[in-house]
């Protein structure tokens, strides 16, 4: 139990919490959202993605810093950008471990409280 309660962990520590702050589909052309200082995972049309710190926003693009040099992003070609959350990470790794042990401190209170008169197949 304590394996699998470990794996499940490890899991979700590896899995980072993002959160959608621009969609041109959705909000199309509004980049309020989008901070200096900030680092974001940007994803382009016909291109990989990538992490950059945003260093400002401009009229018709994003300039910012990824791999230690500086590129410009034309806000036309942006489909995506996230913001990863190590927070809500960390609350839901807590929270996966917490409820977990409780899961089992339960279990195994039910199991020594049980009548002796019972039989386990």
């Amino acid at each position: 139990m304590k394996t699998f309660s470990f794996i499940i962990a490890l899991f979700l520590l590896l899995q980072s919490c993002t959160t959608t702050i621009y969609r041109n589909n959705v909000n199309k052309d509004d980049f309020s959202a989008i901070q200096a200082g900030k680092k974001y995972t940007f994803y382009e049309n016909g291109k990989p993605k990538y992490k950059a710190i945003v260093s400002a926003v401009e009229e018709n693009k994003i300039v910012g810093i990824a791999n230690s040099q500086e590129v410009n992003i034309a806000k036309n070609d942006i489909r995506v950008i996230k913001k990863n959350n190590p927070g809500g990470t960390t609350a839901i790794v807590v929270g996966s471990a917490a409820g977990m042990a409780a899961f089992v401190a339960l279990i195994v209170s039910l199991v020594n409280n049980s009548s002796p008169d019972y039989y386990y197949y």
